[in-house]
This record gives C-alpha cells, sequence and structure tokens, in this order.
C-alpha cells in the first residue's frame, strides 16, 4: 500500500452483494483494489441498509473503511491525501489504468476520467419519441471507473465525488 495519498470511495450499489464467483462483487472489487500499490485506502460507502456487507469486508483487511455516506467519506480524509479515486465495484479496472488515472491527477490537478469509444448504436430522438438520426459516433465515448479527483477540491466542496465537469480530462480506459 502507500503512504495514504491515493484514497479509493467504493459506492455501494443494488447489485454489490451479488456473487462474483465465490464471492460477493463488492468483495472481489475491494481484494483487488488492495493490491494495487497506489492506493493508500479504501472506502466503502453503504447506507445503514446496507451494511451487512461489514462482515465479508472484514476479511479484507484494515485498510478498508465503511462509511455510511459520502460526506462522511470526504470529511474523513487524511491532510495528505492528494487523489481521490470512485470506482464503481461492478467494473474491473487493472492497476495500470488505476496508476494512469492517480499520475494524471497528479500531474495536471483536474478531474480524469477514463473512456472507450462508443461503440452502441445511438439515435436521436424528436419531442414525440420518434427517431430522427444517428449521430456520428467518431466524437462519443463511454465513460469508465475509477474517476480521479484532487482531493483538495473535494474536501473544499468545488467537486462532488462521482460527478464529471465539462473540462474533464479523459484517458484511454481498459475493456469490460
Amino acid at each position: 500500500m502507500s503512504d495514504g495519498c491515493v484514497v479509493v470511495l467504493v459506492p455501494v450499489t443494488g447489485r454489490a452483494g451479488m456473487p462474483a464467483g465465490d464471492l460477493p462483487l463488492l468483495v472481489r472489487a475491494v481484494r483487488g483494489l488492495i493490491e494495487i500499490d497506489v492506493i493508500g485506502r479504501i472506502v466503502v460507502i453503504a447506507p445503514e441498509s446496507e451494511m451487512d456487507i461489514r462482515t465479508p469486508l472484514s476479511e479484507c483487511g484494515g485498510s478498508v473503511r465503511v462509511m455510511p455516506d459520502v460526506a462522511a467519506a470526504v470529511a474523513d480524509l487524511d491532510a495528505d491525501t492528494r487523489v481521490v479515486l470512485v470506482h464503481d465495484p461492478r467494473a474491473s479496472a487493472s492497476a495500470d489504468l488505476i496508476e494512469r488515472v492517480v499520475a494524471t491527477v497528479l500531474a495536471d490537478d483536474i478531474v480524469v476520467v477514463p473512456v472507450l469509444p462508443c461503440s452502441d448504436t445511438v439515435k436521436r430522438l424528436d419531442a414525440d419519441g420518434f427517431i430522427i438520426d444517428s449521430p456520428n459516433r467518431d466524437g462519443l465515448r463511454v465513460i469508465r471507473t475509477p474517476l480521479g479527483y484532487p482531493a483538495d477540491a473535494i474536501r473544499s466542496g468545488a467537486l462532488v465525488p462521482g460527478a464529471v465537469p465539462v473540462g474533464a480530462r479523459t484517458v484511454p480506459g481498459d475493456p469490460a
């Protein structure tokens, strides 16, 4: 683990407790994140209704904390935290991708978002719900996680974890 300058927020979703092989999806995601050297701490954000995840997470080690909401997680950021990542436990992310996101946040002090080219067929609709055309996909991208944020911007409230502002920098994402 790093010295704590990178914190990963992992919001619990309705499917986080679903099995992914022999483990719940959330536990598998957290165990994968623990193995990445650049990450100092992992904070699972779980509302009271999801607190039954504590037992399987306790097996993941001491670098994992569970907080009831984003505000509590932000309030708990250490002063030496420089980067906050937000990672969807349903998505996989390689150590290389996480390291690229962190390096770009540190180098440019900007929100960083992994993206992939859009391969889906996208349609524009009129006000009545009828298809009017198919936009060119060349400039379209699909967002992946982790999203990277300068910690000072999160602490100050200038940025909200999980939001992607206009002007965010992109890096190539990992295909699913």
